[in-house]
């Protein structure tokens, strides 16, 4: 299958020991590994990149409902899911059917797949842009929105990517153009996740370029 899409170098330590029980000890994670892996494979994203990005998105609630009506595990909004193929059933509603897993994954990863090719190299943005849209970081001259919930959003995922990724499949060519970024806090309003698995500590990430999303 293809090479997983990498992440440039990250210099942070291995996951936090808590971290790891919290995702072990979670039903709701251990119930879709298996379609994180499917997605990973057949899209050639990394599968800690889409578990950093669910974790944040919603926590692996598959129920889970934004303020913007973003719905499921990778919180997608129903104009986002009808490009990728979702669409309403006699009795069931695009947000409905959003709520299943299977759904979910394989339309988020197709859309967030699609964002890491339209930004290449620059892994930043495409996070950005699943969180802002495509036109946001677009219009922002190809950079990260000047978005508060953006900023901290891309921060968040990409620490806990860095933590999540197995430091030996982290060797790529680094990007000509390359910011170091400092990973702080989480998103705030926006994950489920308990605030204390992202440690304090910070972890500097070279990586290239910024971002954007979804809701």
């Amino acid at each position: 299958h293809r090479q997983a899409i990498p992440l440039n170098e990250p210099a942070v330590a291995p996951a936090p020991p808590r971290m790891l029980v919290y995702f072990e000890s979670m039903p709701s994670y251990k119930s879709v590994q298996h379609l994180l892996q499917e997605a990973s494979t057949k899209h050639g994203i990394d599968y800690a990149l889409l578990q950093a990005l669910i974790a944040t998105e919603s926590g692996f609630d598959s129920r889970a409902v934004s303020p913007k009506g973003a719905v499921g595990l990778m919180q997608l909004i129903p104009p986002t899911a009808e490009r990728y193929g979702v669409r309403a059933g006699k009795n069931t509603s695009i947000e409905k059917r959003l709520t299943d897993p299977v759904v979910n994954i394989r339309a988020g990863a197709s859309y967030l797949s699609d964002l890491i090719k339209m930004f290449p190299g620059q892994l930043d943005l495409a996070i950005a842009a699943y969180n802002a849209g495509e036109g946001a970081v677009q219009r922002a001259g190809n950079r990260i929105p000047n978005y508060p919930e953006t900023k901290n959003y891309v921060k968040t995922v990409m620490q806990m990517y860095a933590y999540l990724k197995p430091p030996v499949a982290v060797q790529e060519a680094r990007s000509s153009s390359r910011v170091r970024m400092e990973m702080m806090g989480g998103a705030s309003g926006r994950s489920n996740l308990p605030a204390t698995l992202l440690s304090k500590p910070k972890a500097v990430l070279d990586s290239a370029g910024t971002s954007s999303g979804v809701n």
